[in-house]
């Protein structure tokens, strides 16, 4: 009986080198040749060579070059997307093989709303020092990212709900997200300081973006479940809610802010809290990252310690824990 020849078009690739992949990954995501050949080791001319060979296997344009910058190409952007995992596994596959846990490295991107940097500053610290062989992005905006087509590792979102898909999402603190109502003294001195939600007309807010110059805001009583419309007048609004808490410090008017956010104002002095047994619109704070049976180790690390290191209240107020689960959230 003879041999059976293996089909070697299954495991035909163009790249000879895995390393060139790598080169190619790592500047594509550090958008520099410097810094990629530093984190790879050698020269910056040695990195270059690397990407090179690879397009000329290819036969594409994979980055597009210029003096003040290195963008991938839409090429570039599909071949960074698929060849990510691959990396990230064959890590996983040598480390398993040598029976040890592949080490947490490359490019961790990670998006966070506004707001969101003096909770996560400290942790971002930690795991800096523990992963040194990580690169750590932050992207802070408002708009909920597309984890998948964006090439995002781990996302921070706070939303009442989330809505479907297939992510995993860890909901962490979620009743330390209550907004509360809160003014600088310097604003109550000219405006007596409401008593009563009835007494809300008469002040000027400082909102968020979708606010119009008149909104509708739900409060709740603290014990009831049933939330009170509102009509506020707003002064200004930002989707920067630190911009929204500097300006109200000023004395500018009355806003709803997280309590996480504005707790060491409180402590100080600088702001005040108005009508303690009233909270407006509560949101919950998720981590999420793409399923799949295959966590890449910079993920799971950083996951890992998100859950265990990120506080969002002072010590004083006590932490509740978090819990994970599987949902449909995009």
């Amino acid at each position: 009986m003879g041999r059976v020849k293996a089909r070697v078009a299954d495991y035909e690739t163009l790249v000879d080198d895995v390393r060139d992949l790598r080169a190619f990954a790592i500047t594509c995501d550090l958008k520099s040749l410097t810094a990629s050949a530093e984190l790879m080791g050698e020269s910056k001319a040695t990195t270059s060579r690397r990407i090179t060979r690879l397009e000329t296997a290819l036969g594409t344009a994979l980055l597009r070059r210029s003096p003040r910058a290195i963008e991938p190409t839409d090429e570039g952007v599909i071949y960074r997307a698929r060849v990510a995992e691959i990396l990230e596994l064959l890590g996983d596959a040598n480390a398993a093989a040598q029976g040890t846990r592949a080490i947490p490295s490359g490019l961790l991107r990670i998006s966070a709303p506004p707001g969101f940097s003096e909770a996560l500053a400290p942790v971002l610290a930690r795991f800096c020092a523990a992963f040194p062989q990580v690169a750590v992005s932050v992207h802070v905006g408002t708009r909920f990212v597309d984890l998948d087509a964006e090439q995002f590792d781990v996302a921070f979102r706070a939303t009442a709900k989330l809505v479907d898909s297939t992510l995993v999402a860890h909901r962490l603190e979620a009743v330390e997200l209550e907004r509360i109502l809160v003014a600088a003294p310097s604003y109550l001195k000219a405006h007596p300081a409401p008593r009563g939600l009835e007494d809300l007309a008469s002040h000027r807010f400082l909102g968020h973006p979708e606010c119009e110059a008149i909104s509708s805001v739900e409060f709740t009583q603290k014990g009831q479940d049933v939330p009170v419309a509102v009509s506020l007048s707003h002064a200004m609004s930002s989707a920067d809610i630190v911009m929204v808490r500097d300006v109200a410090l000023e004395g500018v008017g009355l806003s709803i802010l997280p309590r996480a956010l504005v707790q060491r104002y409180l402590d100080d002095g600088r702001l005040v809290h108005l009508l303690p047994g009233v909270v407006g619109p509560v949101s919950n704070l998720y981590m999420l990252r793409r399923g799949g049976r295959f966590v890449p180790p910079k993920v799971r690390a950083f996951v890992d310690l998100v859950k265990t290191g990120l506080v969002l209240v002072p010590p004083k107020t006590g932490r509740r824990g978090h819990r994970a689960s599987r949902v449909n959230a995009t």
